[in-house]
């Protein structure tokens, strides 16, 4: 049943007063949640937390939700929000932080091509790893990333552009 309701349905029905309902819309978006904020910090137990938090944000903040952008949107705002807050809060280093600028990657023949990609996104700028996950990882558009990141649509574009660069150099220095 869950499967077939839509947000706006599960929404209504939250607001309504069926607490469970909720746990499908957490359900839906914990893996985008989870991987959003495991992109801004290294710890696991720390984007778990901070998930969790983002979740009871948005479940305290629902009646507010105005519809002005979709539910997944609106969510994805909350978390990054929750993220900066946290790492603010608990002075925890994020993920661009922890990584050392000049290890060398380990290109062996015997790791995919993925988790290659994948630390080398580790490696860049936080606000860039952000709109890289945003963009390719959750298939967001450069209107919906504006609306998370509380910024221009001009603005994304850039940030994109310089991600996709700064992402290209270091693949050129550590992958190749």
């Amino acid at each position: 049943m869950a499967g077939t309701l839509s947000d706006e349905d599960i929404i209504a029905r939250v607001g309504d007063g069926d607490i469970e309902a909720f746990g499908i819309l957490v359900k839906k978006y914990e893996n985008f949640i989870y991987t959003l904020i495991r992109g801004m910090v290294l710890s696991e137990d720390s984007a778990k937390d901070i998930s969790q938090e983002a979740f009871l944000r948005a479940y305290r903040a629902l009646r507010r939700f105005e519809k002005k952008s979709s539910f997944k949107t609106w969510l994805y705002r909350i978390a990054h929000n929750t993220a900066l807050n946290y790492i603010k809060r608990n002075k925890i280093p994020s993920a661009a932080q922890e990584i050392e600028p000049d290890a060398p990657l380990d290109s062996g023949e015997n790791i995919p091509l993925r988790m290659t990609i994948r630390r080398l996104i580790d490696r860049l700028k936080p606000e860039h790893k952000v709109i890289i996950m945003l963009h390719y990882f959750d298939d967001l558009k450069y209107e919906e990333i504006a609306q998370v990141l509380n910024c221009p649509v001009g603005t994304v574009k850039i940030r994109l552009f310089r991600a996709k660069h700064e992402l290209k150099t270091l693949w050129e220095k550590y992958a190749v």
